[in-house]
């Protein structure tokens, strides 16, 4: 019977343990650019860069980060509605921008739009509201 080293071991779990992490980030990357190409997400965007108290306070250019896709309290999406908190920033803050959507009849709509600045987090700049 063959034995296996103790370090030989720890190389293979190591470097399991790398593709396994590496391959869960390229995933979640790849669906949160999914979740960034959609339309709504998109049109949600353009309203908050041309919304003129979100160029007020934050500055231009608006700038939207990476979301945790992983949190899915704030962060849903299923066949028929849709939440998301994206980060944004400016030259002058930075923030949270609440995003709700629906689907009715196979066509997104954004519901409402929030603006959370961290210089003003108890207050919330509304973007768009149905």
């Amino acid at each position: 019977m063959t034995y296996i080293s103790n370090s030989k071991l720890l190389q293979i779990a190591a470097i399991g343990g790398f593709v396994v992490a590496s391959t869960g980030l390229y995933l979640q990357t790849k669906l949160v650019d999914k979740v960034r190409d959609l339309d709504y997400y998109r049109l949600a965007l353009k309203k908050l860069r041309s919304h003129p108290g979100a160029v007020f306070y934050l500055g231009e250019p608006i700038k939207d980060k990476r979301f945790k896709i992983r949190d899915s309290e704030k962060n849903y999406c299923d066949q028929k509605t849709a939440r998301f908190k994206i980060p944004v920033s400016g030259p002058k803050d930075r923030g949270s921008y609440f995003i709700w959507a629906e689907n009715q009849d196979e066509k997104w709509s954004i519901t409402k739009a929030e603006l959370e600045l961290k210089s003003r987090p108890d207050e919330r700049l509304v973007i768009i509201q149905s």
